[in-house]
């Protein structure tokens, strides 16, 4: 891990912060870690002060206590490094090129006959449920 990085991994019986507003737990409401689960994808049950018991929440919505405030500068600083502006030449190697009718979706490409087969299977599916 490199010097100052947020550690993602936490025990059971840890103190978190959230990071992030999740459902019913507003951004740096304390919990307590209840269970770390899964092989690939670790995930923690928490047990937020307000009352609710979350699962499935992903290490980058939390942080440990002591660290919540490194980890929300640290945050900051990767989304502005982000949304800073790149090179020419770096932005024409990185576009997608969009040839014709084709449409770029959460910067995936689909191909225009893709996009007129589902419009067709669109018209196909009105028109039985009409008739």
């Amino acid at each position: 891990m490199a010097k100052g990085a947020i550690a993602r991994e936490f025990r059971r019986n840890e103190v978190v912060r959230a990071l992030d507003d999740l459902p019913g737990v507003p951004q740096g409401t304390r919990g307590k870690v209840l269970l770390v689960d899964g092989f690939t994808w670790t995930r923690y049950r928490v047990s937020f002060e307000n009352g609710y018991d979350l699962g499935t929440i992903d290490g980058v919505h939390l942080a440990r206590a002591k660290e919540y405030e490194a980890a929300l500068v640290q945050r900051a600083t990767a989304v502005e490094e982000e949304s800073a502006p790149t090179s020419e030449a770096d932005s024409s190697e990185s576009e997608v090129p969009s040839g014709g009718e084709d449409a770029v979706v959460n910067g995936v490409t689909i191909p225009a006959h893709l996009l007129e087969r589902s419009r067709r299977a669109r018209e196909r599916l009105a028109a039985a449920s009409s008739a």
